[in-house]
């Protein structure tokens, strides 16, 4: 018995030390890691023109509420809702037999009146000759004929207007258009019908709105209002204020083919208000738009673009490309030597060259964030971009969710592939098949631009490999991810638990 026992003892312990050299075989000869592959792409140059965009609301420049003047029943109405008018054209018609009736009753009272004015003035010229003569009227008798004759003109005056008001109400019966000269406006609905009683200044009848040209307002904040000013005062824009001010207009659905918002109505300002909202900070201004085709309508939502000074050369970069660290903004550069000049490849965990099927080192470039400040206006899906870039660099534009910044646990950059832009490929908004793998290194090409769709957690998403001369760490050590925090907090890579499983498959 005991030597059986002995012999499994023995047997057991074997199997142990066997399976511990295994396990420590596999972590000091890890698989080599897939090599990460992003686009790039480099600045161009553009004469572009600053400018501020401002939500706005277009106004009728002519708005008439159309009420009655006179009371009465309405007898007719002459249009039809919607209708183009014009000045003086007839609206509605008031039933005008009442203000007929006034209007003779005047008439008849003016004749008395004038018969009554008539007869007394001929006395009181007969009386004048006899009191001028020193015939037989007394002073006090020719007095009472004077003042019976101003009476009698006073009531013939008073007989006159009272006529002109009757005819001024037999007139308002009619109710008409009350637009300026060569103005054309557009109805609304009629909003009482025939039959109905209306009354003086009170019943609304209809709207009358003008639609060409058209008013817009929007509000514009002191900061560009007084960039404004100043470029006007200093000559560097066309306008003796800011009430000359040309812009761009847009309307909500008015866009490019890629949907970039498109401004191709323009105006020029023509008011500015008096003094700053103290609530808000911006300063109303209204400018005045052609609107020959009546395509734009009171009332409706606009996008204004305001042109700040004069057209300048500039670098832009693509939108894509821009990154968001804690408010500012950043990019990823690509570098493709070290510091001494030598040129950076890809190399396996055995720091050994890897070949295309050429026959050729694959070259490899080292990512470094770069802050751009505060970008500038953005053009066909470029953005200017004012420092930390210059002509020629090789900016990332798909697949910074894969890249990792810094060094790793033995002190190696952190090295991607990398391929020019392909505008039918990489489009951003234009979504492309993902290619099946990378011919060097296996893996899946970043199509992040390409899809719209971020590749954080995406599995195809492989890490980048070390630089040459540093072999890839075991799962715990690429766990760690040394390196500066912001590079971390920029990068917005996906966590580790997934190249982990990646080396176990």
């Amino acid at each position: 018995m005991d030597r059986r026992l002995c012999a499994g003892l023995l047997l057991l312990a074997g199997m142990a030390g066997v399976a511990g050299c295994g396990q420590a075989g596999s972590q000091t000869a890890p698989p080599p890691t897939p090599a990460t592959q992003v686009v790039y792409d480099t600045p161009i140059t553009q004469v572009v023109t600053d400018y501020e965009d401002f939500p706005g609301r277009t106004d009728a420049i002519y708005t008439v509420e159309v009420r009655a003047r006179v009371s009465g029943y309405l007898k007719r109405v002459y249009f039809h809702d919607g209708q183009e008018v014009r000045k003086d054209e007839l609206l509605f018609l008031i039933d005008p037999r009442p203000f007929k009736a006034t209007l003779d009753r005047q008439k008849g009272a003016l004749e008395q009146a004038e018969a009554h004015a008539k007869r007394l003035n001929n006395e009181y010229h007969r009386a004048k000759v006899l009191f001028e003569q020193g015939r037989a009227i007394s002073r006090e008798e020719f007095d009472r004929y004077a003042f019976d004759h101003a009476e009698a003109e006073a009531a013939l005056s008073t007989a006159r207007a009272n006529v002109d008001l009757a005819q001024l109400d037999l007139d308002w019966t009619q109710v008409t258009a009350d637009l300026p000269e060569g103005v054309t406006g557009r109805l609304s609905r009629r909003m009482v019908d025939p039959g109905n009683l209306v009354k003086a200044d009170d019943t609304m009848m209809t709207t009358i709105v003008s639609q060409d040209p058209l008013y817009v307002y929007f509000d514009v904040h002191e900061q560009a209002m007084l960039r404004i000013r100043r470029l006007i005062q200093e000559g560097k824009v066309k306008a003796r204020s800011e009430k000359e001010v040309s812009l761009l207009i847009g309307l909500s659905d008015e866009k490019d083919r890629e949907g970039n918002p498109v401004y191709p109505h323009q105006g020029i300002v023509d008011f500015t208000d008096n003094r700053v909202d103290v609530n808000t900070g911006t300063l109303r201004f209204r400018a005045k738009l052609a609107n020959p085709n009546q395509m734009i309508s009171p009332g409706l939502f606009v996008k204004v673009r305001l042109p700040i000074g004069e057209a300048h050369p500039a670098l832009m970069i693509r939108e894509q490309a821009l990154q968001a660290d804690q408010g500012l903004k950043k990019v990823f550069v690509l570098q493709p030597k070290d510091e001494e000049g030598n040129p950076y490849f890809i190399r396996d965990a055995k720091d050994e060259l890897v070949m295309d099927e050429k026959g050729k080192p694959i070259s490899a470039y080292k990512p470094v964030a770069v802050d751009v400040g505060i970008p500038g206006v953005l053009r066909n899906g470029f953005r200017e971009i004012s420092k930390g870039i210059k002509p020629g660099d090789m900016v990332v534009a798909v697949g910074m969710q894969k890249i990792r910044l810094g060094k790793d646990s033995r002190g190696k950059d952190f090295l991607v592939k990398a391929r020019p832009f392909d505008p039918e490929r990489d489009s951003w908004t234009r979504p492309v098949a993902r290619p099946a793998a990378d011919s060097a290194g296996g893996s899946p090409v970043a199509t992040a631009g390409a899809t719209g769709k971020s590749l954080i957690g995406d599995p195809a998403a492989a890490p980048a490999v070390p630089a040459a001369g540093s072999p890839a760490g075991t799962p715990k050590q690429s766990s760690q991810r040394p390196g500066p925090a912001p590079a971390h907090s920029l990068t917005r890579a996906g966590n580790d638990s997934g190249s982990n499983s990646r080396r176990g498959r």
